[in-house]
């Protein structure tokens, strides 16, 4: 009885912390400039464009789509949301809560060997395409500074885990990707998922963004 009685406390209390924050926040909502339209990059070389509308002084929801241009090609499609502890609309800090869903292909090789010991590249043998579905969240902390009253800069960081299915044909995967740190390691396609490509659970991201 008394841990039912502290929820109903809590949740009280909650809901007219919120009440007051949204209270105060529609005498302003009329004068922030609620849409922003951005373009950014993320570790591991993924490209992407989002939309964020603020419904609150402090408060916004959005929508994301990116492109994966590394080891495992593909797509990711995304709905966050975000507090800003000032204000939308101003230079500060921010803390974004997102979901995903992540459609990956690789190029998978069911054995490889190296001709000598001399040898840089493997011989691979057996080429398959891999295909990975990834569904995860992610929640992340960041700081915008608004450059002019219709552009800002974002940078932001934050840990993001999921749960990958892979396809039938479950074998190894080669990084031929110049630019990648890892370029020239093969290991299991699951294993290089999580340890180096789109499934290792830290991330950073930068964008510009478009305000109207």
């Amino acid at each position: 009885m008394k841990i039912f009685l502290n929820t109903i406390l809590i949740v009280s209390f909650l809901f007219c912390f919120t009440n007051k924050i949204f209270a105060q926040d529609s005498l302003q909502v009329a004068k922030i400039k609620r849409n922003s339209i951005k373009i950014g990059m993320t570790s591991f070389i993924k490209y992407y464009t989002s939309y964020e509308y603020a419904f609150a002084k402090h408060f916004s929801v959005g929508i994301m789509a990116s492109y994966n241009a590394t080891t495992f090609i593909g797509y990711t499609g995304s709905v966050f949301s975000r507090f800003y502890f000032s204000s939308i609309n101003k230079s500060g800090w921010f803390l974004e809560a997102k979901g995903s869903y992540a459609y990956f292909t690789t190029k998978g090789y069911s054995d490889y060997y190296y001709d000598n010991v001399y040898s840089t590249f493997p011989t691979l043998y057996n080429e398959n395409n891999e295909d990975v579905n990834y569904i995860y969240a992610a929640a992340s902390g960041g700081y915008k500074v608004l450059l002019s009253k219709r552009f800002s800069f974002e940078c932001l960081t934050g840990l993001h885990f999921g749960k990958a299915t892979f396809g039938k044909n479950y074998t190894n995967v080669y990084n031929d990707n110049p630019s990648s740190m890892f370029f020239g390691e093969t290991a299991n396609v699951k294993d290089f998922f999580y340890e180096s490509g789109p499934g290792f659970p830290f991330h950073i991201m930068i964008n510009f963004g478009f305000v109207f």
